[in-house]
């Protein structure tokens, strides 16, 4: 019995042995992999222009690809190569018109939008447009209105949107627009790259109306191509702009009670593709509202209970230096 335990014993001191020189020989290749090695900071370089950003930075013994050593970049936003809307004097578009109001004969116009004047708007080279008479196009009439540059895969404006309240007896709402943002190939689909919201009060037909309004510009998806016609334009970026209005109102049927006229609806959608390097090819602008059904009160609302009016403006040909 001694001699089996003494075996025993001497057993587990070897294995305890083996075990220690395992663990060193792991421990000496370790520290031999490192000998020699110092850890530096590394800053991302996104737009790869060798200068880095200060608040993202990798500490590695080597350089991570995409990262450079110095942090020197007050602005690493990526650059885009895209340009879906050249801006330079003398550019020009034409696109067919037509407009359906549903109750009347389908209207047909030739529209002409021409880059003609330059302007500086917070130290950023901006260019205006006017467009030819008669031009009924949605996005034609936004274009002559207002200022616009394209930097980046960004397309800016700087102006205002106008709803023509006046066209039912009320003011006009004026939507001021500084630098915003109508296209940018850097957002995701679904990112709302403009959002302004307000109140207006309006008497319309004798009534005062309580007016909440909201206008959103919305980056939707890229494409590599769409059909105009029968002509394909690649490399296809679309993006939306959208106002919703709420009309309240107060009635007085023996005691005043507020009237809700138009609960929250998109009452003006516009969709719109730009191809790079040419600009705007298609446009669907959708005006349309419905009432709450008011039938129940003894009031009569001076204006129609329901209204869509479609407004489609493809390009047929353009005139384009970038």
């Amino acid at each position: 019995k001694y001699i089996m335990k003494k075996a025993y014993q001497n057993t587990h001191y070897f294995f305890l042995l083996a075990l220690i020189g395992v663990v060193l020989s792991c421990s000496n290749d370790d520290d031999s992999a490192t000998i020699g090695c110092t850890e530096v900071n590394w800053y991302e370089d996104l737009d790869q222009d060798g200068l880095g950003n200060p608040e993202v930075l990798i500490s590695s013994c080597e350089q991570p690809i995409g990262y450079v050593d110095n942090n020197d970049d007050d602005n690493d936003t990526p650059t885009s190569p895209n340009n879906f809307f050249p801006l330079t004097n003398d550019n020009d578009w034409t696109y067919n018109v037509t407009t359906d109001d549903n109750t009347n004969p389908a209207t047909n116009t030739t529209d002409i939008i021409t880059v003609d004047e330059t302007t500086v708007i917070n130290t950023n080279d901006y260019y205006g447009m006017s467009s030819s008479a008669g031009s009924s196009g949605t996005m034609t009439q936004l274009f002559d209105q207002n200022y616009f540059r394209s930097e980046a895969g960004v397309f800016y404006t700087d102006g205002n949107f106008t709803l023509p309240l006046s066209n039912f007896g009320g003011s006009d709402i004026v939507i001021d627009l500084n630098e915003a943002k109508l296209i940018d190939d850097s957002q995701a689909s679904g990112t709302i790259l403009e959002s302004q919201s307000g109140t207006t009060a309006q008497n319309i037909g004798g009534f005062d109306l309580d007016i909440e309004y909201t206008f959103k510009t919305i980056q939707r998806e890229t494409t590599n191509n769409h059909t105009v016609e029968t002509v394909v334009y690649d490399n296809i970026i679309k993006s939306d702009i959208i106002l919703s209005l709420k009309v309240t109102t107060t009635v007085n049927i023996g005691v005043p009670i507020v009237v809700t006229l138009l609960d929250t609806q998109d009452v003006l959608t516009i969709n719109n593709y730009y191809a790079d390097g040419i600009g705007l090819i298609d446009s669907n602008a959708i005006f349309t509202y419905q009432l709450e059904d008011l039938s129940a009160l003894p009031v009569t609302i001076p204006i129609p209970e329901t209204a869509t009016i479609t407004t489609i403006q493809k390009i047929t040909a353009f005139t384009v230096a970038n």
